[in-house]
């Protein structure tokens, strides 16, 4: 739990809403988002980068709270979940997985990430998956927090709408096989720091 720095992203990022006037509170004990990114750039992916944006949608205004990279540096910081081996893509490789989201008594979550690379080129099997790896965080333990998290302004040379806004990426479960969202975690895989 700490502040990157945006140019770290390797692909715009997808958005998992939860409607908080819709949604009941046993439906947030887990939470299950699949994952589907293109990488835009060719280079070892280390895990999942999350933040959080909150819409106050009030009758008269909408404020906007985002924790995202780039953006002033809130209390909550970013989360990167790690992955136990890194990953390597090509720019314009597809990347699937699945975060899952488990609550647990310290009113916070364990997390459970898993990422695929496809296979890539010519010759590589329609839908094969080159590598995979995983990881697993629990968000209270201390270990992952830093002590004095350094904020990232966004760079004078950088691309707002490339890096910080969210693509109308439509995500849907039956994007990914009955297989891949069923497949559990590797409970020998701990999460590691970069």
């Amino acid at each position: 739990v700490d502040a990157f720095d945006p140019r770290l992203l390797v692909s715009p990022p997808l958005c998992h809403v939860i409607d908080f006037s819709e949604i009941k509170e046993e439906d947030l004990f887990e939470i299950d988002i699949p994952l589907k990114f293109i990488a835009s750039v060719g280079t070892r992916v280390h895990g999942l980068a999350c933040w959080f944006d909150v819409l106050f949608n009030g009758s008269a205004v909408q404020r906007w709270l985002t924790t995202a990279p780039g953006a002033p540096t809130t209390h909550w910081y970013q989360i990167r979940c790690v992955l136990s081996q890194p990953i390597y893509v090509m720019a314009g490789q597809e990347i699937t997985g699945r975060l899952h989201m488990i609550a647990h008594n310290a009113q916070s979550y364990t997390m459970y990430l898993s990422l695929s690379a496809k296979m890539w080129g010519p010759g590589a099997v329609q839908g094969g998956i080159l590598q995979t790896s995983s990881g697993k965080l629990d968000l209270k333990e201390p270990y992952y927090r830093m002590s004095q998290p350094q904020s990232y302004a966004m760079a004078q040379d950088q691309q707002p709408q490339q890096l910080l806004q969210a693509q109308a990426i439509p995500i849907h479960t039956e994007d990914l096989d009955e297989a891949e969202l069923l497949r559990q975690p590797s409970e020998n895989t701990g999460p590691q720091l970069q």
